[in-house]
């Protein structure tokens, strides 16, 4: 019995933050009320919600070729069916903490030494910011039309044009770098923490940023689908396709940069709240909001567990034995 309580704690405490996420989510369904969220659910349209799976596969996709050219660009030899493969493994690890990063050790096992960790976890870095600050420019249309709705804009942007300024400059980074790196729980990765920056300021040339922006743009067009046929398929009505884009731009920029692994619960409350201000029904709002997160994570991250399955299967079987992602 003492064995079983020390395991529960441990797992506990590796994972509270998701399990608060958890607890989060279903908080909102019992604030809704589970009979109006179930009752939206029975009447949701089949067709949209079939709809919905080509849609993410293509936008998964599209970010897989996206990190495939960041690696390339960075002269990482990372074959393009692995940086694929990889993409959609990866999103087994979508409500761990390190989301995106977990790709590092997944190419660091395929590849072995072929590959720098250091420069591999720049790539990824680079990846993200660039896709949620295209992603933030599909609030501006919006914003156009409402000045005042400049000020959520200016929350979404401001961070993130904070955390360039810290990446862009070589001093500034490596003073913060030098001080994180001194930290017990990071300093095993002072290394790639030392060569993040360098790595991330190689890439900023035009012909990398061009094409990844241009990418990012359709990857971000099929996200903003994703949510609307989500919210369409419950007749989520009382917004335009504008707003709907806005609000899932704020609510996916302002959520990624907190801590929590996958945003799990920030998300899903912030965009029932913001929805349900623009007149769409709080049920309505919230199945939507769930239903994208079914598609967008949970179905992908099955998906993921199947392609490793069947390509990687010895190489995941590593990954866990070894605890977790050790660049």
């Amino acid at each position: 019995m003492r064995l079983s309580r020390h395991r529960l704690w441990i797992g506990f405490r590796g994972h509270w933050v998701t399990l608060l996420g958890v607890a989060a989510v279903a908080g909102l369904v019992v604030a809704v009320n589970p009979g109006s969220v179930a009752l939206a659910l029975d009447h949701a349209s089949t067709v949209l919600l079939v709809v919905m799976l080509p849609v993410v596969l293509t936008l998964y996709w599209v970010r897989g070729v996206t990190w495939y050219v960041i690696v390339r660009a960075a002269g990482q030899p990372v074959r393009f069916a692995l940086a694929i493969r990889i993409t959609f493994i990866s999103q087994m690890f979508v409500f761990l903490p390190g989301g995106d990063l977990w790709k590092v050790p997944l190419v660091k096992l395929e590849e072995g030494d072929g590959t720098d960790a250091g420069v591999l976890t720049g790539t990824v870095v680079f990846d993200d910011l660039i896709y949620l600050f295209v992603l933030t420019f599909a609030m501006v249309p919006v914003v156009v039309g409402t000045p005042v709705l400049s000020i959520p804009l200016a929350v979404a942007l401001l961070p993130q044009l904070a955390i360039f300024a810290i990446l862009l400059s070589p001093s500034v980074y490596g003073a913060l770098a030098g001080r994180v790196g001194k930290l017990r729980p990071f300093r095993r990765f002072r290394r790639e923490l030392d060569l993040l920056g360098p790595a991330f300021r190689s890439l900023v040339h035009v012909r990398t940023v061009l094409p990844v922006v241009a990418l990012d743009a359709i990857a971000a067009s099929l996200s903003i689908s994703l949510f609307a046929l989500a919210l369409a398929s419950v007749h989520g009505t009382g917004s335009d396709l504008l707003h709907v884009a806005f609000t899932y731009s704020a609510s996916q920029v302002v959520t990624n940069l907190t801590v929590i692994p996958g945003a799990l619960g920030a998300y899903e409350g912030m965009m029932t709240g913001a929805m349900a201000l623009q007149g769409v029904a709080p049920a309505a709002a919230a199945t939507g909001a769930l239903l994208y997160r079914l598609g967008n994570d949970v179905l992908m991250a099955l998906i993921g567990l199947v392609v490793a399955v069947v390509y990687d299967r010895e190489h995941l079987l590593s990954l866990g034995r070894s605890g977790g992602p050790r660049f």
